[in-house]
């Protein structure tokens, strides 16, 4: 096979060509193009594609396009395309010969990059900065601990010695503690995005993570008034997790489907399937969802629409299903939002 052969009969090249008339129609294509577009000469260009688009507003202005980016949709699979467009007196008429070329490994190389330098820099910035805050955080602590026994020993050897009291004091000692928690575990996740950390990995059955897990969440959700409801896998299997770090990452997703579900009326639902390489949890909630255009911002740190946080959750979740080598997935409509998080087995078990 010659390269002219290669370049337009093989369908595992990595770039389209196509030579369109001014109606939109193809005069000539590679099989390249006819596999990702379904189809071939004679053929009108498909009425929702972008590269109609582009090739209209060539013809509209009699000039050539280059270096265009565009979205297409192949299969299941959405790709970044750059797209060539150029003019040329024919016989016939004007011609368009355009050249896509497949970019979506490379934008996705540089998204991972500039998500990598973001974690860097802020992990400076944790660095430069924690210990600003964790040391006047344990100082709070201790002053807590130490206000509570007082108080109580007061009130034990005193004529306030009152149930009311002594519970009212307890209720604002925990709240404080609570609140100074919360405080810490932001900064713990602040440091964790852009310094190395360490997750004590081993393998751990999915019923009995599940067993120690789901009590815990349940009484969360009727703290709530949510409804959950929970399907367990019918068969069980070993992954390679940190049970902490795992708790962590549910707890995020968890409760960020208990407030999108919150007075609405639906409820979540958390499954868990086992296939013979990975495990699947799923957390469904029924909320507004989130708009498509902020779909692929969620992930960004410090990206948030609430105005009570810092939009480090799901950064946080992102590293750590990384380090245990599984991944998470956000799809969604009207009807709600659909988390998948999917981890590996363990080989061999």
């Amino acid at each position: 096979m010659s390269g002219i052969d290669f370049i337009t009969e093989s369908p595992d090249i990595d770039f389209c060509l196509a030579t369109i008339d001014e109606l939109l129609r193809l005069i000539s294509v590679n099989a390249k193009f006819k596999m990702m577009y379904g189809i071939g000469e004679g053929d009108e260009l498909p009425e929702a594609s972008q590269l109609r688009k582009v090739v209209s507003l060539a013809i509209q202005q009699q000039q050539d396009i280059a270096g265009v980016v565009i979205d297409e949709m192949a299969g299941d699979r959405r790709l970044q395309l750059m797209l060539y467009c150029y003019r040329q007196e024919a016989e016939c008429g004007p011609i368009y010969h355009t050249a896509l070329f497949d970019i979506s490994g490379l934008i996705h190389f540089y998204e991972m990059k500039l998500a990598n330098e973001k974690r860097k820099l802020i992990g400076e910035m944790a660095a430069g900065t924690a210990n600003s805050i964790l040391n006047p955080l344990a100082v709070v602590r201790g002053s807590l601990q130490l206000i509570e026994t007082t108080l109580k020993t007061n009130l034990a050897s005193s004529h306030l010695s009152d149930h009311l009291v002594s519970q009212s004091v307890g209720h604002y000692i925990t709240l404080a503690n609570h609140q100074v928690t919360e405080i810490n575990n932001y900064v713990q996740r602040w440091l964790h995005l852009g310094k190395p950390f360490h997750l004590d990995l081993r393998p751990v059955l999915i019923s009995s993570f599940l067993e120690s897990y789901v009590p815990n969440l349940q009484k969360e959700a009727i703290k709530k008034g949510v409804p959950l409801v929970c399907e367990f896998p019918s068969e069980d299997g070993q992954l390679l997790i940190d049970p902490h770090y795992l708790r962590e990452v549910l707890n995020e997703f968890i409760k960020n489907a208990f407030e999108a579900s919150n007075g609405i009326g639906g409820g979540v639902r958390l499954s868990v399937h086992m296939s013979d390489k990975a495990s699947m949890i799923t957390i469904r909630d029924s909320g507004p969802g989130i708009a498509a255009d902020m779909m692929k911002l969620v992930k960004d740190p410090f990206f948030t629409t609430k105005e009570d946080s810092i939009g480090l959750g799901l950064n946080f979740c992102e590293v750590v299903l990384q380090k245990m080598g599984g991944h998470y997935e956000l799809s969604g409509d009207k009807a709600g939002t659909e988390v998948r998080i999917m981890l590996p087995r363990v080989p061999g078990e």
